[in-house]
């Protein structure tokens, strides 16, 4: 299964919307399916982005739980939260680096900036982009 970005930061804002003593189970999820929903969480919970524990039902297979967010999760989300900034990574990443790894991610996507800051940043990122 190829993995989709879009799912994993849709997946990071639903658990980190949880409240206390709250499990996020998958389940189909914004127009994806079950295998695929449950593929992606286990994904995070190996990339340590998602406090998770495995339930194992009585009829079917294991199926990971997440519990909340790691503090590198949390780390991965501020930059990417606001859509606009998510859909800016995204296309430098596939422009620049051909897809997004976890690593290029971390890398590239940085905190929202505000007033002369994120004109500059602006202004430098589209450079970037164009030149």
């Amino acid at each position: 299964m190829k993995r989709d970005w879009d799912l994993i930061r849709a997946l990071l804002l639903e658990i980190e919307s949880l409240g206390t003593g709250q499990h996020f189970h998958p389940q189909p999820y914004a127009g994806h399916t079950l295998e695929s929903v449950s593929h992606h969480l286990h994904l995070m919970c190996q990339a340590g982005l998602a406090e998770c524990t495995a339930h194992h039902p009585w009829n079917g297979d294991p199926v990971m739980i997440a519990k909340g967010l790691t503090l590198a999760g949390h780390d991965l989300l501020d930059p990417i939260r606001d859509d606009d900034a998510w859909e800016a990574t995204k296309a430098f990443l596939q422009q620049r680096m051909g897809g997004i790894s976890l690593e290029t991610l971390r890398s590239t996507a940085r905190p929202p900036a505000t007033g002369d800051t994120a004109r500059h940043l602006r202004l430098a990122h589209n450079d970037a982009l164009f030149n």
